[in-house]
């Protein structure tokens, strides 16, 4: 169980990487999800099995450890990513803006995404890169839209 909570919790190791890990998981997370079909069942399950499988992850290390958002611990980033990549068009315009947005809210944290990593029970340790990563769906929704 160890070796599978840190395979998963530090996306294969990436959250290891000394310098950036969270920036290198949203690189990995971006060149993968490129390769995932454009289906909406198959982007939505694969969103929700990371989002349930990191709540569970992330509720076991809050309860197991005293730090309460390591650096290594990048699952966050990959669910982050992958709702800011959720349906939108395989180009890489695209993907690199979304990177570029995603990285600037999840790094500078602004107003509601800073408060929320405050929140107890691993929810924390998810709930700014969710937030970033739907802000910044929104955004890029919006622009494809108009």
């Amino acid at each position: 169980m160890n070796f599978i909570y840190k395979s998963i919790i530090t996306f294969f190791f990436i959250g290891y990487i000394k310098f950036a890990p969270g920036t290198v998981a949203s690189i990995f997370t971006m060149l993968l999800w490129f390769f995932i079909p454009s289906n909406l069942f198959v982007q939505l399950s694969i969103i929700l099995i990371l989002l349930f499988l990191s709540l569970y992850l992330c509720y076991i290390h809050s309860i197991q450890s005293d730090i309460e958002d390591p650096s290594y611990i990048v699952i966050d980033e990959v669910i982050g990513m992958s709702i800011s990549l959720f349906m939108l068009p395989k180009q890489l315009s695209f993907y690199l803006l979304a990177f570029i947005i995603f990285r600037v809210f999840d790094i500078l944290k602004p107003s509601i995404i800073y408060n929320v990593q405050n929140l107890k029970y691993g929810i924390g340790i998810l709930a700014d890169d969710i937030l970033a990563g739907l802000f910044t769906a929104i955004i890029l929704n919006s622009v494809l839209f108009l």
